[in-house]
């Protein structure tokens, strides 16, 4: 197993290298949502120093199309490990113009099933990403039964959902208050949530961390390809203390009772769905 780390900031790649990782998701700019944004410019510099995916998840309008296939015939120029994508029409314009670029569906909440893997894997996606609300025992089934390599995350804010809306934006307009930041806080009753709005719309973060550390080891176990640590909103303390745990679970002989307790007080275990049993599922033949 490889970790990819969500890269937060361009000039912390070397202190993500320093610390075993080289192997990053950054976002397209202006055709990405909640991934660090980086210009043509700026992912050819970093595919020289390190192994990269690019996220482009957001969806396409209709007058994008020419502008992004001139930016994806350009990234098929680039040594890069991937392209992570949301919208069907990436699919369809690599696969028209012949574009030597490995792809990974990547549409959050739809990535759930072994089956709609396998059609995508043989319309050429090398890599799916799972989604955050499937089960751990769902992931290794899914692993098992596609020949895809997969990406799990497991460590970050998981996104609930996106809109296209400005919505903080109205909210203020709406409320005749003058928006100053572009991150605040949602209470509902005991769920906390971020909110959070760019140019691409208003994304809502769970703000609690998802803590991946114990199944973590039966992905391992189970040879899945990648595990991602999204670490977004975190200091760097925390982020250098929490990639010694990583990088220790990935020793052979390890003691992993004392790493997951370990990572459980410095971020609490919140293990998301990866225990939580599935209580509806669409009926197979």
């Amino acid at each position: 197993m490889k970790y990819i780390v969500s890269l937060d900031k361009l000039n912390k790649l070397d202190f993500y290298k320093e610390n075993n990782i080289d192997t990053f998701i950054v976002g397209l700019k202006d055709y990405s949502l909640n991934y660090l944004e980086c210009t043509m410019e700026e992912i050819e510099a970093l595919s020289f120093k390190c192994d990269l995916f690019v996220s482009i998840n957001k969806n396409i309008f209709n007058n994008e199309l020419t502008d992004l296939k001139n930016k994806l015939i350009a990234l098929s120029k680039l040594n890069i490990k991937g392209v992570l994508f949301y919208d069907i029409s990436i699919l369809s314009i690599v696969k028209n113009n012949n574009l030597n670029i490995p792809l990974c569906w990547h549409q959050q909440h739809m990535v759930t099933n072994y089956n709609t893997c396998n059609y995508y894997y043989n319309k050429g996606c090398k890599y799916v990403y799972t989604a955050n609300e499937i089960t751990l025992e769902s992931i290794i089934e899914i692993n098992k039964k596609t020949d895809a390599n997969l990406m799990v995350l497991v460590l970050g804010y998981p996104i609930i959902s996106h809109s296209r809306r400005s919505l903080i934006t109205n909210y203020f307009k709406a409320n005749n208050k003058e928006k100053e930041k572009s991150i605040y806080n949602l209470t509902n009753k005991d769920t906390k949530l971020m909110i959070k709005e760019t140019n691409n719309g208003t994304s809502i973060i769970y703000n609690k961390i998802i803590n991946g550390i114990k199944p973590l080891f039966s992905l391992i176990d189970n040879n899945i390809e990648y595990a991602v640590l999204d670490f977004n909103y975190l200091e760097e303390d925390l982020i250098k203390e929490l990639l010694v745990l990583f990088n220790k679970a990935l020793i052979k002989d390890i003691n992993r009772e004392e790493v997951i307790n370990s990572v459980n007080n410095l971020i609490g275990d919140n293990t998301n769905f990866f225990y939580k049993k599935t209580i509806y599922k669409v009926k197979g033949e």
